[in-house]
């Protein structure tokens, strides 16, 4: 897993004298743990989704929820989906609510609803439902 950091600018207060130069502001790194937490898994699957990184997508978990037939019948899959649009509607813990409108090559759109389930840093289940 990546770890993440979260950058938190630190600005210094002015001088109480005109004379004074004022200080630019200051970067301070705060590490974050190493593991990612459930909705990030899924967001970091669908944006490897977005960017064709099927490699990525697969190891995130799309092995797992791919139901058969291997790697090239999962990325076929994808063949018509040209964006992927993902709203994280609930975390209760390693169960992640989502929203997806699928963009396709054709101009029309699909929406699906659903949960994915996590475990250290992976996909391991999905239940999706087209809603349109």
């Amino acid at each position: 897993m990546k770890a993440s950091v979260i950058l938190v600018a630190v600005t210094p207060p002015a001088p109480t004298t005109s004379t004074a130069v004022v200080a630019v502001p200051q970067t301070v790194y705060v590490p974050q743990p190493a593991y990612a937490a459930p909705a990030d898994t899924v967001v970091a699957y669908y944006d490897a989704l977005n960017r064709r990184d099927f490699t990525t997508a697969w190891s995130l978990g799309g092995s797992r929820i791919a139901g058969g037939g291997g790697y090239t019948k999962y990325v076929n899959g994808f063949a018509t989906t040209s964006w992927d649009t993902l709203t994280v509607t609930e975390v209760r813990g390693s169960t992640v609510s989502v929203v997806l409108s699928a963009a396709q090559t054709d101009g029309s759109t699909r929406i699906f609803t659903g949960t994915y389930t996590v475990s250290g840093g992976v996909i391991t289940g999905s239940h999706m439902t087209r809603t349109k």
